[in-house]
């Protein structure tokens, strides 16, 4: 058996341990287990819970045991299980969590709720937390931890290794920064070279001063791009002065991502608080109840469409087996534009030359993808079907304009919601597929419209 797949069997085991515990209330053996797991697989474990045994883990746990697994949950299940807590216990958490994924949490709460627990904490960690709230939230700013590891550019290895020793700071640290007397930042050396370093070098000759580095008001996205560019596992952040002021740690980039994926997979599903899979069943349903209802509404304009149409179609009910097919290609053809727009708003700001860009690209991949469809489907037609040269035209010239409409759609829609400065989220997949649904419909039964009384002269 594989390392690997004996540590999961390990893991599988003391969970089913753990489960015996809770359900036959051993709490003592419980919590000597559940402290032994890696903070993620308590978490994992928490959340997999009913309500009253995750009730039960909280009377048993003193907040520094439970901390841990809260900053492994998501933004959902972080407020989720603050309703568990009473005041007092989130205000010991939040005296010991990382700065960073403190503030990250004040701010997903509400401001009083916020105010008040901050209020209640010991004045060094407020003071961290209130630093990097003042942040926007998408600054690289907010993402930041504000400890880390300086040396002034003349002092010696000697002296730096002998602060490090006495330093109590239990973080795992890759770099060393230098700063002038000023602390601004001039260079860094990894630790790896301070190891291996004569103890009598200055700084200044051990440092590589071409060091990369981002202000805290820069969007995170550029963080993001220059950790990946350099293959960086830290990136030091300054202010417009030059001074150093934190770091932002690659764990802490792929957090982000993993959160903006799950925002961006539950915005397309118009779910726009995200996906919770511990959420509550009513949660979720008025999460999704709003827009189905809205969106059933709006499904029925396509009968209304439909019904001037019906009497100049009745005899060519042949039409009628292509819907599927009309309204299916649109619908495809709008997400695959509609999912490009939303990861190049998501990737960079969209201003209005790049706007035109984006929607005559979009235009001409919907014009050629729609006439080589639109093409297959007048040949298809004709061969497969056995249809008239006639049906066969209106079919292809019908699927032509319709994924063309869709891609234009699919393109636009995200942009005039961030033009109306509205979360381009809104956006989102039943809302897409329904409005080209209803287009797709009006643009074939008009096509046939048109057609058909040339093919009966």
């Amino acid at each position: 058996m594989r390392m690997k797949d004996l540590n999961m069997k390990q893991t599988d085991d003391m969970m089913n341990k753990l489960r015996l515990y809770l359900a036959s209330n051993e709490m003592e053996p419980f919590i000597s287990t559940f402290l032994s797991l890696h903070a993620s697989d308590q978490a994992t474990f928490f959340l997999g819970l009913s309500e009253k045994n995750r009730g039960k883990v909280l009377n048993s746990l003193y907040p520094h045991e439970f901390v841990g697994a809260f900053q492994e949950f998501g933004w959902e299940d972080r407020r989720l299980a603050v309703t568990y807590l009473d005041s007092a216990y989130v205000v010991e958490m939040l005296n010991i969590m990382v700065p960073v994924e403190a503030a990250a949490f004040l701010k997903s709460i509400t401001r009083s709720k916020s105010l008040s627990l901050l209020n209640a904490m010991n004045p060094e960690a407020k003071a961290h937390i209130e630093r990097i709230m003042k942040y926007p939230v998408n600054s690289t700013g907010a993402l930041m931890h504000t400890e880390f590891l300086t040396a002034n550019i003349k002092d010696t290895v000697e002296v730096v290794l002998n602060k490090l020793s006495l330093s109590s700071g239990n973080d795992n640290y890759h770099h060393l920064y230098v700063i002038d007397g000023e602390s601004c930042l001039i260079g860094g050396v990894t630790i790896h070279q301070l190891l291996r370093a004569e103890s009598n070098a200055a700084m200044e000759t051990l440092m590589n001063s071409n060091i990369i580095s981002v202000l805290d008001q820069a969007d995170q996205t550029q963080a993001a791009d220059l950790i990946k560019k350099y293959n960086l596992l830290e990136l030091p952040v300054t202010d417009q002065e030059g001074v150093m002021i934190g770091i932002i740690k690659v764990d802490e980039v792929i957090d982000l991502m993993e959160e903006q994926i799950s925002l961006s997979i539950g915005s397309f599903a118009a779910l726009r608080s995200g996906l919770s899979l511990t959420s509550g069943i009513i949660r979720l349903v008025s999460q999704r109840l709003p827009w189905l209802v809205g969106l059933t509404v709006l499904g029925f304009l396509i009968t209304k469409i439909m019904a001037p149409f019906l009497a100049s179609l009745e005899q060519f009910t042949t039409l009628a087996l292509f819907i599927p097919v009309i309204l299916g290609m649109s619908g495809n053809s709008g997400i695959q534009s509609l999912s490009v727009a939303l990861r190049r708003i998501s990737m960079s700001s969209v201003t209005g030359k790049d706007s035109w860009h984006l929607l005559g690209k979009e235009a001409g991949i919907g014009a050629l993808t729609g006439f080589v469809c639109g093409l297959f489907a007048f040949v298809l037609a004709n061969l497969l079907l056995n249809s008239s040269l006639m049906f066969s035209t209106i079919i292809g010239l019908a699927l032509f304009i319709a994924i063309f409409f869709g891609t234009i759609t699919g393109a636009i829609l995200p942009l005039i919601v961030k033009r109306l400065s509205i979360d381009p989220a809104i956006a989102s997949g039943p809302v897409l597929t329904t409005l080209t649904d209803i287009v797709a419909l009006f643009i074939y039964y008009s096509v046939a419209t048109l057609l058909i009384p040339l093919a009966t002269t």
